[in-house]
């Protein structure tokens, strides 16, 4: 069953004089992203999934964005051009 929702959490420290990204999730998106990046060291595991870890990241995998956020009108063009670019391709077109 692992955690339950309201207890699943990623936690990121960072560590400025080794410049490294100390990380702990029960989240099991982050979880699986992780395995992906990173070396994990299994904290907990439960029919043999891992459902809490531990891993370093280094400074560069980590990064920090201002949140996108659409008007109604660049929504619709943005679905526009991908509409075209999807059309496009299943002609042959380019």
């Amino acid at each position: 069953m692992g955690y339950s929702r309201e207890e699943q959490e990623t936690t990121l420290v960072f560590d400025n004089i080794t410049g490294q990204w100390m990380v702990y999730s029960t989240v099991p998106k982050h979880i699986r992203k992780l395995a992906k990046l990173t070396e994990l060291f299994i904290v907990e595991s439960e029919d043999d999934r891992p459902i809490a870890v531990k891993g370093v990241l280094s400074e560069k995998q980590v990064s920090m964005k201002k949140e996108r956020v659409m008007t109604d009108e660049q929504r619709a063009k943005a679905a526009e051009r991908l509409s075209k670019l999807r059309n496009s391709v299943k002609t042959g077109e380019n």
